[in-house]
């Protein structure tokens, strides 16, 4: 039998908070919160995690450290140091040749499935973010690498997209964190250059696809990201080593 309250009568765990809920929730921001610092290298490649120092520093347990790490391990990310110790992964030119591989084989699989659904509302954001690209492309402030990856993450977040496969997207986002801990480095390129080169790149892709013009896209789409690893690992050379 259903029970029941009378009428203006509050039961005691009405006010008892989702613990469940919150546990949840502080997991997931200390995770974003590690995941961030080293996509942006505020925790550099080769750098050691400590538990305790960690949890210092976000105002929360072991635990939800514990669990972020576990994640981050998952994700190539983070791997073992030492007998017992972590470290943030440091990738060689080899890991990221193939990192590049598989964002190619992402970007030219979305642009094949969905060619056909480019949007003009699709159009306007790719023409925004790429604008964004060649704006912060051309300043010479080392602190604007970071936006700048961040906005070439987004106009290609978007081509992903176009196959319409929450999966495929979610395992694209993994790769391009590995991806953008190195663009935001050291470059071989100047300011000058780079914004020539990032503004001709992306331009080839959003002139092609408002064609709808799928032979086009995908070379467009093939030109860059070979060039972008060329440059990758050309610049991955310049980062200090410990």
């Amino acid at each position: 039998m259903r029970s029941r309250t009378r009428p203006g009568i509050r039961t005691a765990h009405a006010n008892i908070p989702p613990v469940g809920q919150q546990f949840r929730s502080l997991n997931h921001q200390v995770y974003t919160a590690l995941l961030q610092a080293i996509a942006d290298r505020r925790i550099i490649p080769g750098e050691r995690l400590r538990l305790d120092e960690l949890a210092g520093q976000l105002h929360v347990s072991r635990t939800p450290i514990r669990d972020a790490l576990s994640r981050l391990v998952a994700q190539g990310l983070v791997q073992p140091f030492g007998r017992r110790g972590l470290c943030v992964t440091r990738l060689d030119a080899d890991d990221l040749a193939q990192l590049y591989d598989l964002r190619l084989m992402c970007e030219l699989y979305a642009v094949e499935r969905g060619v056909g659904f480019v949007s003009a509302a699709f159009l306007r954001s790719l023409r925004k973010w790429l604008g964004e690209i060649v704006r912060l492309s051309a300043s010479p402030n080392p602190g604007d690498r970071l936006p700048q990856s961040l906005a070439d993450r987004e106009f290609h977040a978007l081509l992903v997209g176009l196959a319409q496969n929450p999966r495929l997207c979610t395992y694209y986002d993994d790769l391009s964190i590995h991806i953008h801990s190195v663009r935001v480095g050291p470059s071989i390129l100047t300011a000058r250059t780079r914004r020539s080169v990032n503004a001709k790149e992306h331009a080839d892709i959003l002139a092609a696809l408002r064609r709808r013009d799928l032979t086009a896209a995908k070379a467009a789409v093939r030109r860059h990201i070979e060039s972008a690893r060329r440059r990758a690992i050309e610049s991955l050379k310049l980062q200090v080593v410990d």
